[in-house]
């Protein structure tokens, strides 16, 4: 692992399972593009921001989404109704 991470490197369900990403070289690639990138390159990240924004992240959220944290909520709330 690189010498910075994101803070929720850890405890994060993409860095963590397959279930979000199973392609394997995708997967690496977000890891070394957003997670695993010089200092604070991780606070690009969707996932980082909508879990600062809404204290959760919902599974569909990929580091690079162009969803808002609000389109986000928005598109959550609607899969589990």
């Amino acid at each position: 692992m690189a010498d910075y991470h994101c803070p929720n490197y850890n405890d994060c369900k993409f860095v963590n399972s397959n279930i979000i990403v199973a392609n394997t070289e995708k997967k690496e690639n977000y890891l070394s593009d957003y997670c695993q990138k010089e200092k604070n390159h991780w606070s690009q990240c969707k996932r980082y921001i909508t879990k600062a924004s809404l204290n959760f992240c919902p599974d569909f959220v990929l580091p690079d989404t162009p969803l808002t944290p609000e389109e986000i909520i928005d598109k959550f709330d609607n899969e589990i109704f």
